[in-house]
């Protein structure tokens, strides 16, 4: 009779732990894959050089360019972004076409990383966003 309240904190114990991990996998669910839209464009002088792309072994397996942006939401908030876009004759292409220079992006931005991003003109960015001297038409 004294094992069931051994059981019973073993349970207790075994509901807590997955409890917490399904709080855990929450929050971090929605850290990384969830976001919010911010728009950028591209510097008309930004840097197209390619980078090299390795594997986790460190071969390399391809070229992209590197987007380091500042980005705006519609309340004027800026945040700083990163993403790559590999190259069209990369082998690790997957067809994407690469922003270039005074392109306008939409991109869905989590705490974590940049989700997607796509094409925009100028007209689509939002008005709480146009204002802001990085994303004016020149």
């Amino acid at each position: 009779m004294k094992k069931k309240p051994a059981r019973w904190v073993v349970l207790a114990l075994v509901a807590v732990i997955v409890v917490a991990g399904a709080f855990w996998g929450r929050q971090y669910y929605e850290d990384r894959y969830v976001g919010t839209d911010f728009y950028a464009r591209v510097p008309l002088d930004y840097d197209m050089a390619s980078v090299s792309v390795r594997n986790m072994e460190g071969k390399e397996i391809g070229t992209a360019v590197e987007y380091n942006l500042t980005a705006y939401n519609e309340q004027g908030e800026a945040v700083s972004v990163s993403f790559r876009v590999h190259d069209p004759d990369s082998d690790i292409s997957i067809g994407e076409e690469q922003p270039q220079p005074g392109d306008y992006l939409r991109l869905k931005v989590s705490k974590q990383l940049v989700i997607s991003w796509e094409f925009l003109d100028y007209a689509d960015v939002p008005a709480g966003v146009v204002g802001y001297a990085d994303l004016q038409s020149t």
